[in-house]
């Protein structure tokens, strides 16, 4: 009985559990990646608008009209949004969604209008950009508007530090 106690004594002092340096350095690498960074409202916005910017500019190479589901679909899926397409005449459209369009429509210089970010309750953006039409004597007329509702947590989750 002693001597399988004094064994394990001898056992448990020989692991000394050292970590080699490569080791510390992944350890390291993991607590700085799980550790909690705040984020200013600035910040989130800026990078809501380029996660924005980049699936739109994706969408307008691929499908200017918005009539391709499977694509959107797949975009969809693959950044962790909402791809609407929104009419001046849906009736189905959020309060914000309404306001963004009658916005659209009711300027008057549509040539300086771009792109745009609201928020949309607490934990959503809405991010949206003014599709037009362009006439034959060169003046633009608003179609539909391209949206994306992003999750904040998508927008934080794209940040590379």
């Amino acid at each position: 009985m002693r001597i399988s106690i004094i064994f394990f004594l001898m056992l448990f002092c020989g692991c000394g559990g050292s970590l080699s340096s490569e080791q510390r350095k992944k350890m390291r690498e993991n607590m700085e990646a799980k550790s909690i960074k705040k984020i200013s409202d600035v910040e989130l916005t800026e990078a809501a608008l380029n996660y924005g910017r980049s699936i739109a500019n994706v969408i307008e190479l691929k499908d200017r009209s918005l009539n391709n589901r499977r694509l959107l679909d797949s975009l969809e899926k693959a950044f962790g949004v909402q791809i609407l397409s929104m009419h001046p005449t849906d009736i189905q459209l959020r309060g914000v969604e309404k306001k963004i369009i009658e916005a659209y429509t009711s300027g008057s210089d549509l040539s300086g209008i771009g792109d745009d970010l609201q928020k949309m309750g607490v934990d959503s953006l809405l991010y949206t950009k003014p599709l037009m039409l362009e006439r034959p004597d060169g003046s633009l007329e608003f179609d539909k508007a391209l949206a994306i509702r992003i999750p904040k947590r998508q927008v934080i989750l794209s940040f590379k530090e």
